[in-house]
């Protein structure tokens, strides 16, 4: 299969008129998939406006894009008319600086925040990570202070703070929404889990 020029000539036209541009899954309202959620939240913490391109709506510009820049999936990141990647590759970017820097932003703040680890909080999560040795614990937070914990393969670019003898790994933006919270195990009748609470909010 092979790029029509009518197709080629519509890319370019996209390019042109917009610096960054991420052809995805969705919209960046209401993504589609979690791979262009991925790519928005990182995007969205960066800029206050950039081009999304719904590939559901475009078949041409789905299979289009592909070929373009002779990259399989969805979603792409082209920034100044060059594709930066998909996915992994922006978040990877975005943790280490690189992202920032191609958007011409200053540098993300690195430094570790102070996090706060219950004995119990830390009982349960060396429990989770012994049945998982080769995963380390990431933590993300969200703008509306949502947070998640996973496991999940160790990343050069991730920010590292230790609390209660604990790694705990963060993007650059949950790193700054960490700072001085209280990690705690909790039990409720809906069940037991970790909880967060902020600086601040009640039981800190």
């Amino acid at each position: 299969m092979s790029l029509s020029p009518e197709t080629r000539a519509r890319i370019e036209s996209m390019l042109s008129q917009h610096r960054v541009v991420l052809f995805m899954k969705g919209t960046r309202q209401q993504p589609q998939c979690g791979f262009s959620a991925a790519a928005t939240n990182v995007l969205n913490e960066l800029l206050p406006d950039y081009h999304t391109v719904n590939v559901l709506e475009d078949m041409e510009i789905r299979e289009g894009i592909k070929l373009y820049g002779n990259w399989p999936t969805i979603p792409q990141l082209y920034i100044g008319g060059e594709l930066v990647g998909g996915a992994d590759i922006i978040r990877q970017m975005y943790g280490s600086g690189e992202l920032q820097q191609a958007l011409g932003l200053p540098p993300p703040d690195r430094t570790p925040p102070t996090i706060i680890i219950t004995d119990k909080a830390a009982e349960a999560i060396r429990a989770g990570l012994a049945e998982n040795p080769e995963m380390a614990l990431h933590l993300e937070i969200g703008p509306d202070r949502s947070a998640g914990f996973q496991l999940a393969p160790a990343r050069p670019s991730d920010i590292v703070t230790i609390a209660n003898g604990l790694e705990i790994r963060l993007d650059p933006a949950s790193a700054q929404r960490a700072r001085g919270i209280k990690i705690d195990w909790v039990e409720t009748v809906q069940g037991a889990g970790l909880s967060l609470s902020y600086p601040g909010s009640a039981g800190n």
